[in-house]
C-alpha cells in the first residue's frame, strides 16, 4: 500500500506571489532529453488514466484513507495539467474531487467531514494506543490538508485562467470556499497548538463520533491537559504545505503564518554536523505536555524512522518554505543536498557499502530492490517487508564492471542467521533511499539519479513525475 502510497481574486493572487519573491531559489536544473520525456509522459497518462478508470479511491475512501489514497491522484491531476495544459486532466480532476466532496456528512459540530474507521490511521492518531481512538468514527485532519492542497491549487486555475475560467469558475470558487470551512473548522477544534518559542504544531485531538456520525464522543474533553497528539513530523509538514496553498490563492496572511511556525519548529530539529550534513531527525518528538502519558513516558517512540519516504515529504515541506522565503535559506538546501547524499559510495548514488542496512526484496532471481537504509537507524521495525524479502547488514560489495554483474552479500537480522547473497545484475533497481526528488532541481547529481530511476507507471510517480515536466516546462519557457 506504501508504494500504491511521497503551487482567487487576481489581487489575492498577486499579493501571495509578491509575498513569495523574497527568496530567488538557485536551481541547477537542465534540460532533460525530449524523447525520454515524451515516453515518460505517454507512460504515465496510460497509468494515470488507468488509475481514473479502474482505482476510484474518490468513491470510497474515509477519514485517513483520503490522505494516502485520493491525494496522490488528485496531485497527478493537477501537477498534469500545469506541466501540458491538457484539460482532460481537469476534467478528471473535478470527477475525483466532486466524488469526494458529495460523500462528506454533517457532523455534530455542522462541519462537513469525512468520518470513519480506518485500522492503521488509527495506529498513527492514537500513537500509542492510549487514547482509544480504536473505539470511534473520526475526521481526520491531515486527510482534509492533504487532498485539499491540489484542489486548492486547482481552484486557482480554474478561476483565474481563461481557458478555465468560463466552465469551471464557479466550481472553483466552490472548492475554495469549502477549504476555507475546512480551516475554519479545525481551527475551532484546536487542530494547532502553541509551543515554546513562538512555534505551532497540528494534532490528532481525541474525540470521534458514534456510528451514525450524530454524537460526540470525548469532544468536550478534547483540549483539556494531556488530551492529543502532535502530527510526526511528515504530518505536520504536510498540513503546511496545505497552508502554504491557501496563502497562495488567498494572500490571507494568517495561513502564512502557521506554515512559518511550524517550519520554524521544524528547522529547530535538524542539527547541523560539522560534515556539512544534518543529522538525521527524529519521526517525532514530543511538541508539549500533551504529548506524554500520565506516568510522564512519551505517547509514542523518538527516533529515526526506516522508512525514507517519511523523510521524502519533509524534504517537500522544506523546500516549498525555502521558494516561499520562509524560514529556510539556500545554505539549508545545501545542507540538506549534502544530507540526501551522504549515504552514497564514491559518489555513485547507485552503490551499496557495507555497513548499510539493506532490505532485499527479491524478484525472479535478482534482487529487485536494494533499499540503502540510515545506518544510524535506532527505530522499531516498520511494518511487514513482505514475502520473501530479506532485512539485514551489507558485509561485502562484488561487481564484475565486464560481466555487467554481481553480488551483494547480507547477514540477516539474526545475528544467528547464515549470511546470504543476493545475486544482482544491470537491471537490479538499487535505491538510495535519501534520493529525495524534490532536491532534483537544485543538483546536478540527483537531478541525473531522479531521471535515471524513478519509475513513470507506479504509484511513486503520480503526482512527482508530472510535478518534474512542470518544471522542465518551465524551463523551456512554456
Amino acid at each position: 500500500m506504501k508504494r500504491m502510497i511521497a503551487l482567487v481574486v487576481a489581487g489575492s493572487v498577486l499579493a501571495a506571489a509578491l509575498c513569495q519573491a523574497q527568496t530567488a531559489p538557485a536551481m541547477t536544473l537542465t534540460k532533460m532529453d525530449e524523447a525520454k520525456q515524451k515516453d515518460w509522459l505517454a507512460r504515465w497518462d496510460k497509468f494515470i488514466s488507468g488509475v481514473d478508470k479502474d482505482y476510484r479511491t474518490c468513491d470510497t475512501a474515509q477519514d485517513g484513507e483520503i490522505a494516502w489514497l485520493v491525494t496522490p491522484v488528485m496531485e497527478g491531476f493537477y501537477n498534469g495539467y500545469r506541466a501540458t495544459h491538457d484539460t482532460r486532466y481537469v476534467d478528471m480532476a473535478v470527477d475525483w474531487a466532486d466524488s469526494l466532496i458529495k460523500r462528506a456528512v454533517m457532523e455534530p459540530d455542522g462541519c462537513l467531514g469525512w468520518p470513519g474507521q480506518w485500522g492503521r490511521t488509527k495506529i498513527i492518531n492514537a500513537g500509542s494506543g492510549v487514547d482509544n481512538l480504536n473505539e470511534y468514527n473520526t475526521d481526520s485532519f491531515i486527510s482534509d490538508a492533504m487532498v485539499f492542497r491540489p484542489i486548492v491549487l486547482l481552484a486557482r486555475e480554474m478561476t483565474t485562467n481563461p481557458a478555465l475560467k468560463e466552465k469551471y469558475g464557479a466550481k472553483g470558487e466552490s472548492y475554495l470556499k469549502l477549504a476555507e470551512q475546512l480551516y475554519e473548522k479545525w481551527v475551532k477544534r484546536g487542530g494547532w497548538r502553541e509551543i515554546e518559542d513562538g512555534g505551532m504544531i497540528s494534532v490528532v485531538l481525541p474525540f470521534g463520533m458514534d456510528e451514525a456520525n450524530r454524537k460526540w464522543i470525548g469532544f468536550d474533553t478534547r483540549n483539556d491537559p494531556g488530551h492529543g497528539f502532535s502530527h510526526p513530523d511528515n504530518q505536520a509538514n504536510e498540513v503546511a504545505r496545505w497552508m502554504l496553498a491557501m496563502w497562495d490563492v488567498t494572500g490571507k496572511p494568517e495561513y502564512k503564518d502557521r506554515a512559518e511556525r511550524w517550519f520554524k519548529v521544524q528547522k529547530s530539529r535538524m542539527t547541523p554536523r560539522s560534515d556539512g550534513t544534518y543529522e538525521i531527525w527524529n519521526y517525532w518528538q514530543p511538541a508539549g505536555p500533551w504529548d506524554y502519558k500520565t506516568d510522564h513516558t512519551p505517547k509514542h517512540w523518538i527516533g529515526v524512522h526506516p522508512n525514507d519516504e517519511y523523510y521524502g515529504l519533509d524534504t517537500a515541506a522544506i523546500v516549498a518554505a525555502y521558494e516561499h522565503g520562509l524560514v529556510f535559506t539556500q545554505a539549508d538546501i545545501a545542507r540538506l543536498i549534502a544530507t540526501a547524499k551522504s549515504t552514497w559510495t564514491g559518489s555513485d548514488p547507485s552503490a551499496p557499502a557495507a555497513g548499510m542496512a539493506v532490505w532485499v526484496q527479491p524478484g525472479d532471481g535478482t534482487a529487485e530492490a536494494v533499499n540503502a537504509c540510515f545506518p544510524n537507524s535506532r527505530t522499531s521495525e516498520p511494518i511487514s517487508t513482505g514475502r520473501g524479502s530479506l532485512r539485514g547488514t551489507i558485509v561485502s560489495v562484488e561487481w564484475d564492471a565486464a560481466a555487467g554483474k554481481g553480488n551483494i552479500v547480507v547477514q540477516p537480522k539474526d545475528a544467528g542467521a547464515p549470511q546470504m547473497t543476493v545475486a544482482t545484475d544491470k537491471n537490479t533497481k538499487v535505491q538510495v533511499l535519501r534520493m529525495w526528488p524534490d532536491l532534483a532541481p537544485y543538483d546536478v547529481e540527483i537531478q541525473k539519479n531522479f531521471e535515471a530511476t524513478q519509475r513513470t507507471d507506479n504509484w511513486s510517480g503520480l503526482a512527482i513525475v508530472p510535478y518534474y515536466f512542470m518544471l522542465q516546462s518551465k524551463l523551456a519557457g512554456k
